[in-house]
């Protein structure tokens, strides 16, 4: 009997050896597994924390870039306010003014949005650039196109060249 039990005890003893081996040998695979996960997740935090810093940086430039904006509006919005003309339209008074409804598609209402602009003279409507005519068209709302497409540029240069008795 005494044998018998001597035999027990062995084999569960071995039985727990082998059990804590396996056991071991599960938690080792597993916590090499954990700690390169973590480096993994450690190393994603750190390029996530970049990236809040560049974002942060882009929200500092845009909230700067917005006041300016806000700015720029403010004054826009002014009753008083005339946008400049570019260097390359000639400057005019009112007392130079010529008739600009001779254009075809200009009307008494859109020579009045022109003078607005400062512009009174065939010389200035034939001097427009690509990127003034896009400011003015904005202005106009639905007659947006309408510089462009009935030709301002074209017919003031002839009525400019009519004026001074060139056929330009």
């Amino acid at each position: 009997m005494f044998y018998v039990a001597l035999q027990i005890l062995f084999w569960l003893i071995l039985a727990m050896a082998f059990g804590i081996l396996i056991g071991w040998l599960i938690w080792r695979r597993r916590s090499t597994g954990d700690v390169s996960e973590v480096e993994n997740l450690r190393q994603m935090i750190k390029t996530r924390d970049a990236e809040i810093a560049s974002l942060k940086n882009n929200v500092g430039q845009c909230e700067s870039m917005l006041k300016l904006y806000k700015e720029e509006m403010e004054e826009a919005c002014r009753p008083d306010f005339v946008p400049e003309l570019p260097a390359a339209i000639p400057q005019a008074t009112a007392k130079e003014a010529d008739d600009l409804k001779q254009i075809s598609g200009v009307g008494p209402f859109l020579e009045g949005k022109l003078n607005a602009f400062g512009i009174y003279t065939f010389q200035q409507v034939a001097a427009l650039e690509p990127n003034v005519i896009d400011e003015l068209g904005e202005t106009f709302g639905s007659f947006s196109d309408r510089i462009i497409r009935e030709d301002w540029v074209g017919q003031a240069k002839k009525l400019h060249g009519t004026k001074f008795g060139n056929s330009a």
